[in-house]
């Protein structure tokens, strides 16, 4: 009962910053947020999610969770890229693209899912792997990169 109420509390306070946060979300802090502009407003959790303590959320652009979709610890979503000072600034610049993890996907601890990406619904992404494309519904993701391994039609 105290852990219930104690992940109800953060996705309040993530409310209160303007985030919409659905109904029964648990939210596990603590949680980090970088490049959110004047509130949180670019995030959307929908209802019955699970966001894992240190998930990292980069609000350059926005970054949906539909319903039922789990975000595991550590995992790290990036909406954009930039190379600063660097040489690759030049060729590069910058890029940014909003990023959806699907109804009932899992993404699996420390995990990476990089600007403009798409998960699909019911997706897999296995632990520590670095997601650079879209994931069709209903894929596994395995590391070191985007190499789908089992699909089942969802």
């Amino acid at each position: 009962m105290r852990l219930r109420s104690l992940t109800a509390g953060h996705a309040d306070a993530l409310r209160q910053f303007g985030a919409r946060v659905g109904a029964d979300a648990m939210v596990v802090g603590p949680i980090s947020i970088v490049n959110a502009r004047k509130d949180f407003g670019n995030l959307a959790i929908g209802k019955r999610t699970h966001i894992g303590s240190e998930v990292f959320f980069d609000l350059a652009e926005r970054i949906t969770v539909e319903d039922g979709a789990t975000i595991s610890m550590r995992a790290v979503i990036i909406t954009h890229f930039d190379a600063g000072r660097s040489t690759l600034a030049e060729s590069r610049g910058r890029q940014e693209g909003p990023v959806v993890i699907g109804a009932n996907a899992y993404i699996g601890a420390a995990a990476v899912i990089l600007h403009g990406v798409t998960i699909g619904e019911g997706a897999l992404v296995a632990a520590g792997a670095v997601v650079s494309k879209d994931v069709p519904p209903g894929a596994v993701v395995t590391k070191p990169g985007i190499r789908v391994i089992d699909r089942s039609d969802a």
